[in-house]
Parts: structure tokens; C-alpha cells; sequence
């Protein structure tokens, strides 16, 4: 008896058709895969971008009886997707895509920061499509992305490492800051094409963000060392009610502060200025002795990062 449903039994020419359609089928899985990567590499529109590189990312290309020996991992499209939303906001010549032909994978690099750096996304194994865009060199997580959940999440422990420790004494400031820039216009477009909700962390240049330390109960001499610091350089920190506040010129200050914005309990600080440009990271690379005491004490002044996620 043939049983449609099992080759074995099939006459001669009936598994031929039943092998012919299913290299049909892998061919159409082909010609679905090249129209994705047609949106995703010219595309002028966010909505579709952003489409093409959700179905990608969970993309099988192969099938029984047809297999592409050459083909990116999924995580790529992930990178191909964050150069192509800043090509459509015309910062497509400030980063450079490299393709690795041995092990099949693509990194990106950043021009401010030159051969310093090359980045990459990792699966995150967080079962949502979650991925991780990594230093190569380092393997430190600069942000999590996640697409299907709309969610991005600076990692302030990375961006303290590599920009403040790591490379701010091989790269200047302006180009630290040109290539933070870039990483923040990129979180930017997520949020103003499709509504991501994104957390820039000590990035974050809002007057309202609260930078929260990872200690919850700072001890007094961590603030007395700042006193001592901010003298020396003719600065002078000022004991408040809820913590201290420095005034580094007249229109940016610094408050250190026992309480968060909704009135809990936690240490942290803000960085007010009245155009909302500057940031904690901004005053970490133009103020030295701010940045030693940081460093100091980085066990527990780093800025909280999301939990969840890293």
C-alpha cells in the first residue's frame, strides 16, 4: 500500500515528485529569505526595517533537502538593522560593517573610535530574542536590544569600562563622545520610529533622571573624600538637606542625594543643567577628580543598571 505520507512506500517516480517538491519548497524558503534581505538592505521605511529585521532574526534558512552553506547567524540582522536605522538618520558614515568570511559573521566598528573597538550582538538566551551588542575585544555588554519586546538597556558597567577606564586614555573626549552620540541616536530613532522603551542610563541627559548608586546606604566618608576632592580643585561641595550639591559652573550642578524622585530611600545623584544636555557620563570625561572619586569607590558608586537584563 502507498501512504502518501511515507517515501519508503512511495513507487519509484512518486518519491522522485515527493523529493522534486520538497526542493520546491526549500527553494521558496530561499526566495523569502532574499526578499526579507531586499527590505532590510534598501528599504526607506522604519516600519518595514524594522519588520524585515524581526523575521529575520528568527529566520531558518535551511531545510532537509536544501542548505545554504553561506549565511549569516541570526544575531547579524540585528546589526544590519541598527546601521541601516542610522543610515536613515543620516548617520550611516559614522560606523562601517565588516564582514568575516571564515566563521561567517558580521561586526560593526565605530569611526570615532577607530581600531580601538568592534562590536558584535550575541543571543541573549532570554527565549524573546533578546541579544547583546558586545565588545569583541573586551566581550563587554554595552546595551541588550530586544525587538519583539521593544525594550532597549544601556549597561552602565560596560560604557564605564570601556569609555572611562578603557579607552579614555587612548581616545580623546570629543571622539568618546562622538561614538556615546552615535549609540544614543540610535536608542533615539527606536524610540521616536516605534515607541521602544529605552533606558540610556548614566547617558540619560534628563534633568528628572535619578542615577542610582548600587549601594543603597552610602557611607559618609565615600562623600567626605568628595569634599576633599572637589577643594583641590577650587570646587566647593555644599552639605543639603537630602545629600550635597556641587555647582560645576553656573549652569550645571551636580546633586548627590540620599532619596530618589518618587521619595525612597536610595543613594544616587542627578546632573541638572537648564538645556538637558549633560549627562553623568559627559561630566565623568570633562572633570578628572570626578571621575577619580568615582572610580575610587566604583564597588559602590556604580550606576544601577537594569537587573533583568544584565
Amino acid at each position: 500500500m502507498i501512504n502518501d505520507n511515507d517515501p519508503s512506500t512511495l513507487s519509484t517516480s512518486g518519491r522522485l515528485l515527493s523529493y522534486n517538491d520538497a526542493v520546491k519548497e526549500g527553494l521558496k524558503t530561499g526566495e523569502k529569505f532574499t526578499d526579507l534581505m531586499d527590505q532590510l538592505i534598501n528599504t526607506k521605511d522604519p516600519k518595514v526595517l524594522l519588520e524585515a529585521a524581526e523575521a529575520l532574526s528568527v529566520f531558518e534558512l535551511d531545510s532537509d533537502y536544501v542548505t545554504f552553506p553561506h549565511q549569516y547567524n541570526n544575531a547579524d540582522y540585528y546589526l544590519i538593522f541598527m546601521s541601516r536605522l542610522l543610515e536613515l538618520h543620516d548617520k550611516g558614515e559614522a560606523i562601517t560593517l565588516q564582514s568575516h568570511e571564515g566563521d561567517q559573521h558580521l561586526t560593526q566598528s565605530l569611526s570615532a573610535l577607530g581600531d580601538l573597538a568592534s562590536f558584535a550582538f550575541t543571543a541573549a538566551n532570554d527565549s524573546t530574542g533578546g541579544v547583546y551588542y558586545q565588545d569583541q575585544v573586551t566581550n563587554e555588554t554595552v546595551f541588550y536590544l530586544n525587538l519583539k519586546r521593544q525594550i532597549m538597556r544601556f549597561n552602565s558597567s560596560a560604557i564605564t569600562t570601556l569609555f572611562i577606564e578603557t579607552y579614555a586614555d587612548k581616545i580623546d573626549s570629543d571622539h568618546l563622545l562622538s561614538a556615546t552620540d552615535l549609540l544614543i541616536a540610535f536608542g533615539q530613532s527606536l524610540k521616536t520610529d516605534f515607541g521602544f522603551d529605552v533606558d540610556f542610563n548614566l547617558l540619560d541627559t534628563s534633568n528628572n533622571e535619578f542615577y542610582a548608586f548600587k549601594t543603597s546606604n552610602l557611607a559618609s566618608g565615600i562623600v567626605d573624600k568628595l569634599f576633599v576632592a572637589a577643594a583641590s580643585e577650587d570646587y566647593m561641595l555644599k552639605h543639603d538637606k537630602d545629600g550635597a550639591v556641587l555647582e560645576l559652573t553656573p549652569d550645571v550642578t551636580l546633586k548627590i542625594a540620599s532619596h530618589n524622585s518618587t521619595g525612597a530611600a536610595a543613594w544616587g545623584l542627578y546632573v541638572q543643567d537648564s538645556k538637558q544636555e549633560v549627562s553623568w557620563f559627559k561630566i565623568l570625561l570633562q572633570y578628572p577628580f570626578l571621575r577619580h572619586w568615582y572610580l575610587d569607590d566604583l564597588a559602590d558608586l556604580q550606576i544601577q543598571s537594569d537587573n533583568l537584563v544584565f
